[in-house]
């Protein structure tokens, strides 16, 4: 795959050969036939007609981005089997044999990766030592699940006890005040450590379904979360092992350095509706945090642009990927996971590995 992400940048065709320049200066440079899909991320990068039409020709897909990752479009060439792995998919999803051992494996990630990032907070909070232990039996208990309604609520009780620990590693606001994060809630958040949680949250989601689209997965036909109208259950499934990796990471980083304050924040009513696009919710009983109404606290326009960037630098961080050989970011970990689970779709082999740290 070929991401343009530097501005200014352009992909040129010439002679076999994909080469990306800004201004007269060659960026890199690639045999066409070596190229599977081309990426451009943002609004200053772009390609020549000539390129397209080569591209095209090949039956490569153009995938554009924005600049935080989010899908825009996809323009694509001769068709490579899209429809034959969404129609797998869509059987996949019909199959207990196959929708449990990957509902299985995406929440048994997340549950352990809730438990290192708790441990790596808080090797020296005693209080943490309970919802720690109790997470440890949980995944044991999340292992042997035989349905999806004995997993999603084991997935609700160990959102619970991870909340619980959670909340004991932020640090309180600079003027002596309270942040009042009591438990996971959304739509509105009720409070500025909520409100960060979906911001993150959010903004991962719309980067999982891009990652799903890219790789010609339906983000809709999830496993684990139970289809509803307009919602990614799929983008929804495959970001859980990130949540606590990404979203509370950065947020946890936020609240504690300090880099925001309570004045960052501002407390307005919304509209009734549905959950927000980065709602955890697995079913309609909303395990990992209940769905308040009302006025909900959010980031102002200035503070919000600072969150963005830690988040960005967040995703560009390397990390080991035990398939890939080596380390890479962790916005290409969510691509390698979309495509794993498309392999294990076509193959109709339910071996997915969801993505864990150490």
């Amino acid at each position: 795959v070929l991401y343009l992400t530097e501005p200014g940048s352009r992909l040129h065709k010439a002679d076999g050969r994909l080469i990306v320049r800004k201004g007269d200066e060659i960026l890199e440079e690639i045999p066409l036939i070596h190229v599977e899909q081309v990426v451009l991320v943002g609004r200053g990068v772009g390609l020549t007609t000539a390129a397209l039409h080569a591209l095209m020709r090949r039956g490569v897909d153009v995938v554009f981005l924005s600049g935080s990752g989010a899908y825009v479009s996809r323009i694509v060439g001769r068709e490579h089997g899209l429809s034959r792995l969404r129609y797998q998919q869509a059987l996949a999803v019909g199959r207990p044999a196959f929708a449990l051992p990957v509902a299985r494996a995406v929440v048994y990630a997340k549950v352990h990766n809730q438990r290192i990032l708790l441990l790596r907070h808080g090797e020296r909070e005693r209080r943490l030592r309970r919802p720690i232990r109790d997470l440890t039996a949980m995944l044991e208990r999340i292992r042997g699940a035989d349905s999806l309604e004995r997993l999603r609520g084991l997935e609700g009780q160990s959102a619970h006890l991870y909340f619980s620990g959670l909340r004991l590693l932020i640090h309180p606001p600079a003027d002596g005040r309270d942040w009042d994060f009591r438990e996971r809630a959304y739509h509105p958040p009720p409070d500025p450590v909520n409100a960060l949680l979906s911001l993150a949250y959010t903004l991962l989601l719309k980067e999982m379904i891009a990652a799903c689209q890219m790789t010609g997965l339906d983000p809709a036909l999830g496993f684990f979360h139970v289809l509803d109208y307009a919602r990614p259950s799929l983008a929804l499934d495959l970001m859980e092992p990130f949540r606590p990796l990404v979203g509370d990471a950065v947020t946890l980083y936020a609240l504690n350095r300090p880099l925001v304050h309570l004045a960052d924040f501002e407390r307005r009513a919304i509209s009734g509706g549905s959950a927000p696009s980065g709602g955890e919710s697995a079913s309609r009983g909303a395990p990992e945090g209940r769905a308040p109404s009302g006025r909900g606290f959010y980031l102002k326009a200035g503070p919000r642009r600072q969150f963005l960037s830690l988040y960005e630098n967040r995703m560009l961080e390397k990390v080991a990927y035990p398939s890939g050989g080596g380390r890479t970011s962790y916005r290409r970990v969510l691509r390698l996971q979309a495509e794993a689970l498309a392999r294990c779709i076509l193959e109709n082999e339910p071996n997915f590995e969801a993505f864990t740290v150490r």
